[in-house]
């Protein structure tokens, strides 16, 4: 009989945790960001623009004590080093990264530090996906760890 209610308690436990949209548990965020991303995809408005960036090599790195980096390969190819800090706000929903700079991102589109912080829609031990809009559009990244 135990047993069939500690199973239940953690069922409930596991089901009553907030979850982001497109997976991942919002308390395990700051664990499972911790570490460095690759990027695997961009897209903007639904269109795949991946195999059309200007960069090359794009990686991001949370560390737990709030600093952050990014090193990309530019269209020179020259890497490219940037550092800032990053936080959650909110329900941890929001990733906000400052001091980080902008870049080339496709012809014609630049980004820089999203001025409204990024949307997480998937956080786990192995995806990272978040989002941001401006006036091109809705941007959607997809970065798995390194």
């Amino acid at each position: 009989m135990k047993t069939v209610f500690l199973i239940a308690l953690v069922a409930l436990g596991l089901f009553s945790c907030k979850k982001y949209s497109d997976g991942g548990i919002k308390k395990l965020a700051l664990s499972n960001l911790k570490g460095t991303w690759k990027l695997e995809s961009y897209t903007r408005n639904d269109i795949d623009y991946s195999g059309e960036l200007l960069i090359n090599s794009y990686k991001e790195t949370f560390n737990e004590d709030g600093t952050y980096s990014r090193q990309l390969i530019d269209t020179f190819n020259a890497v490219v080093n940037t550092s800032g800090g990053w936080d959650f706000e909110g329900d941890r929903s929001l990733l906000r990264i400052s001091g980080a700079g902008f870049y080339s991102l496709t012809p014609g589109v630049s980004t820089a530090t999203a001025q409204s912080g990024y949307t997480i829609n998937r956080l786990t031990k192995s995806d990272l996906w978040y989002s941001y809009e401006d006036a091109w559009g809705k941007h959607n990244f997809r970065l798995i760890k390194q």
